[in-house]
C-alpha cells in the first residue's frame, strides 16, 4: 500500500511539472511542425509569444491562400485551405479596382479603362505602371517575374473571336509607354477564359479546344501552333472551365465541366505536343481561378493531389481531391460528386503570402531601370 501511495505522489509531482513546463523550451523542430499551417497574422502572434519562437524561422514555402475582395473594394478575405474562418483586411489601395493577376505575392490590377499597378497586399507596397493606349479589353494577362526585378514584362492578349483578330501588348519595366501589336491569326484560337503562363522563355495561351497561342517576346512574333488538340469533356455543353498552370516545368490544362460533373488534367509532351492524361498530382497541389493559377509542393500532410477552387462551403474552402474523385473540404464534412452546394467567389485570385519583404524607393519606381 506505502509503494502505490508513493508512486501515485511520483505522478502527481510529473503530472504538476508537465503543468508548469516552459513553453519557451519546446524544441525547434517541433515549432517548425506548427507553423506551416500558420498564415497571416497567426504567424505574427506565433513569433511573438517569445524569444525562442520569434527565432523560429518562418517557412519558406507557405501555402497560397485565396483572396476575395469585397464589394466595397477595400476589405478582403483570405481563405486558407486548411481553415473555416478567414483573415479579413482592409486595404484602402484597392478601391475601385480590379484584380487581373497575381504572382509572387504581387497583385496586378486596373483602374478604371487604361490604369494598371501592382500592389503587395501584405506590405502594401505599389508599383504604378504607364497608363495604357487604349481601354483595358485583355482576355488574359500576365507578368514573368516581381515587378521589382529588371527583367520583369507585362504582357496582354485580346483575341476577336468573329474577325481572327489578335492584338497584343507587352510593357518592360523601364519603359515608358506599352508596346503594341496587331494582326490576324494563322488558324482559329478561342482563348480559354485563363490567364496565360510564361513558360521557358515564352508566353503560352490555352485554347478552348486545347490548341495553344504562343508569343515569342525576343522575336516579337505570335502564332497558333498546329498541335496540340483535345476532346472537350462534353462537347453538348458550352460551360466547360480550361485552365493553364505550369508544374514542375511541365505545362498542366485542368478541365472542369459543368457544374463539375468531370474534372480532367492533362500534360503537355512538347516533343510530340500532344496532351496526356493525368490521373494523380502524387505530392503536387493545383490552385486555379480566372485570375490566376498555380502549383505549390504540398505544406502540410494530406493537402497534396488536389485541385483547390474559388469556391467555398460554409466559409470553409472547397477542393476536389484526385484519390477520393470527390468535391470535399478540410473544415466540414462536405462531400459531393459535383460543387452543388458551394459558392463562387467572383472577385479572387489565389495568392503567395509575401509580408516579411521590405522594398527600397528605387524597386518601386517602375523607371528606375530605364
Amino acid at each position: 500500500m506505502a509503494d502505490d501511495a508513493d508512486r501515485e505522489i511520483e505522478n502527481s509531482k510529473e503530472s504538476e511539472k508537465e503543468l508548469n513546463r516552459d513553453w519557451a523550451s519546446l524544441p525547434t523542430d517541433l515549432l517548425c511542425l506548427m507553423l506551416p499551417h500558420l498564415f497571416l497574422g497567426d504567424i505574427k502572434r506565433f513569433h511573438n509569444v517569445c524569444r525562442s519562437w520569434r527565432l523560429t524561422p518562418t517557412p519558406s514555402v507557405q501555402s497560397p491562400v485565396l483572396m476575395s475582395i469585397g464589394n466595397d473594394n477595400t476589405r478582403c478575405k483570405f481563405f486558407h485551405p486548411l481553415y473555416k474562418s478567414p483573415y479579413s483586411m482592409y486595404i484602402p489601395e484597392l478601391f475601385g479596382a480590379v484584380p487581373r493577376f497575381c504572382k509572387d505575392g504581387w497583385l496586378l490590377m486596373s483602374r478604371g479603362d487604361y490604369s494598371m499597378f501592382f500592389l503587395n497586399p501584405f506590405t502594401k507596397a505599389l508599383i504604378n505602371l504607364p497608363d495604357l493606349p487604349d481601354l483595358y479589353d485583355f482576355g488574359g494577362i500576365t507578368f514573368t517575374s516581381s515587378p521589382t526585378s529588371s527583367d520583369c514584362m507585362v504582357f496582354g492578349i485580346y483575341v476577336n473571336h468573329d474577325e481572327e483578330l489578335f492584338s497584343i501588348s507587352t510593357i518592360c519595366r523601364g519603359e515608358e509607354s506599352w508596346q503594341v501589336m496587331h494582326g490576324e491569326n494563322n488558324s482559329p484560337f478561342f482563348l480559354s477564359h485563363c490567364n496565360p503562363v510564361f513558360h521557358h522563355g515564352e508566353f503560352y495561351c490555352l485554347g478552348q479546344h486545347g490548341n495553344l497561342g504562343v508569343y515569342n517576346p525576343d522575336e516579337d512574333y505570335w502564332t497558333v501552333l498546329d498541335k496540340p488538340h483535345r476532346q472537350q469533356l462534353d462537347p453538348f455543353l458550352s460551360h466547360e472551365r480550361n485552365f493553364l498552370v505550369e508544374c514542375n516545368g511541365e505545362l498542366l490544362s485542368v478541365s472542369l465541366s459543368f457544374m463539375g460533373k468531370s474534372i480532367s488534367i492533362s500534360k503537355l509532351d512538347s516533343v510530340e505536343m500532344t496532351w496526356h492524361k493525368v490521373d494523380s498530382l502524387v505530392d503536387q497541389m493545383l490552385f486555379v481561378s480566372n485570375t490566376s493559377s498555380l502549383s505549390a509542393m504540398r505544406v502540410v500532410q494530406g493537402m497534396e493531389n488536389k485541385i483547390y477552387l474559388p469556391r467555398v462551403h460554409e466559409k470553409c474552402g472547397a477542393f476536389y481531391s484526385l484519390a477520393s474523385r470527390l468535391f470535399q473540404t478540410f473544415g466540414n464534412d462536405f462531400s459531393r460528386k459535383d460543387w452543388y452546394g458551394t459558392g463562387e467567389l467572383l472577385s479572387c485570385c489565389w495568392i503567395e503570402p509575401k509580408a516579411d519583404i521590405s522594398y527600397s524607393k528605387e524597386e518601386l519606381n517602375w523607371f528606375e531601370d530605364a
